[in-house]
């Protein structure tokens, strides 16, 4: 076929969206119904080729930027790299045929980004309930959060429990790149465990799996499924080490991480680090990248984008200013993994510290140091026990709210 437009994404030609606690969505990225709602469309064939898909098929074909696909186009104009990018990257060697009403040649999506729902084991600080149980389950219990984190009621679809949609889902995935489940957290749902159930059972093996995950799953019984699929892969959620990663990532323990990412590691064909750097992590950065460094995975920084309040806006410029340049050289002149690059860790790593660098955005701490206290309260921590740094900025608009 002739060239595709500059603007052409593949992810409504190859990829299907599905999470129960959402809408209908193109992918993660687009802005388009972002809740559940009673008229969601529950059968995922129809959905494949229904109008919304149709005219963003449309869309992409004629050159347009698809007005929900924003964030890719933002990233991209700011010099960053986009999940559209990513798509290409994985597919423009593929030869697919991109089709209106069908997707592509075979008819059905060939990439498939799995959400069952918000089971979760942990209540990170940054989440926020319609991906977390246990945040759902704590806002409950604790009305002082709902101010920050709303009143965590979620509309659920039942998407997966239909076979037909999981035919659907499952008819083409050994002709695309990936079969991603995320949540959540993928590993301890029943719905992902089906899914590697039905795929062992038709001996689908060479299928790509890939899963996005906090590293707290360890039975016996999830580890000898997984290990049976030859392509296996991982996105590893860990926000920092030590105390810092627990004050975020509650209740979770680092000692567990760090001897999961050994097991994990050993049965992937790749690892990487999902860092979300916000506020309550960029002091730990450093000692994050040589702890990663040392078990011979990369990582790759995320700039946090919500809630506001916890993203690194937050800490004042003069910090943030005062502290790249030092972050920098130490990742220059550190010593690298065998299996590793520095050029590689820089890739990663310094475009990210450099936005930072250069934003000169700065919101109000009192802001943090509420969102941090209320959440501090809830689970009798302190964050002067966990990130000093931060307590020595925001002590007194701390020391000043009432909760």
């Amino acid at each position: 076929m002739s060239e595709l437009p500059n603007n052409f994404c593949y992810a409504p030609f190859v990829h299907m969206y599905v999470h129960s606690n959402e809408g209908e969505r193109v992918c993660c990225m687009t802005t388009e119904h972002s809740v559940a709602t009673p008229d969601t469309e529950t059968n995922l064939k129809t959905r494949w080729t229904n109008e919304h898909l149709r005219n963003i098929r449309t869309e992409f074909l004629d050159n347009k930027r698809p007005d929900i696909c924003v964030k890719c186009f933002s990233l991209e104009d700011s010099g960053g790299k986009s999940d559209r990018t990513r798509f290409a990257d994985l597919y423009q060697d593929e030869n697919i045929l991109p089709n209106i009403d069908n997707g592509n040649q075979y008819g059905s999506p060939i990439d498939l980004d799995i959400r069952p729902g918000n089971l979760c084991n942990l209540a990170c600080r940054m989440c926020g309930p319609a991906c977390s149980s246990q945040l759902q389950k704590e806002i409950k219990n604790n009305a002082i959060m709902e101010s920050i984190m709303g009143a965590g009621n979620i509309d659920v679809t039942n998407t997966l429990d239909i076979p037909e949609n999981i035919e659907f889902l499952l008819e083409n995935a050994e002709k695309g790149k990936r079969v991603k489940f995320l949540g959540g957290e993928p590993t301890i749902m029943p719905e992902v465990d089906k899914f590697l159930d039905i795929l062992i059972e038709r001996d689908m093996l060479d299928v790509p799996i890939h899963f996005t995950t906090n590293l707290t799953n360890d039975n016996n019984r999830f580890i000898e499924k997984i290990s049976k699929f030859n392509q296996i892969t991982f996105n590893y959620s860990v926000d920092g080490i030590d105390k810092v990663v627990e004050y975020i990532r509650h209740p979770v323990k680092f000692k567990s991480i760090n001897k999961n990412i050994i097991t994990y590691n050993n049965l992937a064909l790749y690892g990487e680090i999902s860092y979300t750097i916000q506020a309550y992590n960029f002091f730990n950065l450093i000692d994050s990248i040589v702890w990663s460094n040392n078990k011979g995975v990369y990582i790759r920084p995320e700039l946090l984008m919500y809630p506001d309040a916890l993203s690194c806006k937050s800490i004042p410029k003069i910090i943030r200013k005062k502290r790249i340049p030092v972050m920098i050289k130490l990742i220059e002149n550190m010593d690298i993994h065998e299996n590793l690059s520095r050029a590689q860790i820089k890739n990663k790593v310094l475009p990210v510290l450099e936005k930072i660098y250069e934003d000169e955005d700065e919101l109000d701490p009192i802001h943090l140091a509420r969102h941090t206290k209320i959440i501090d309260k809830v689970r009798n921590q302190h964050i002067k026990d966990y990130v000093p740094e931060i307590w020595d900025f925001i002590k007194e608009d701390y020391n000043d709210i009432r909760i």
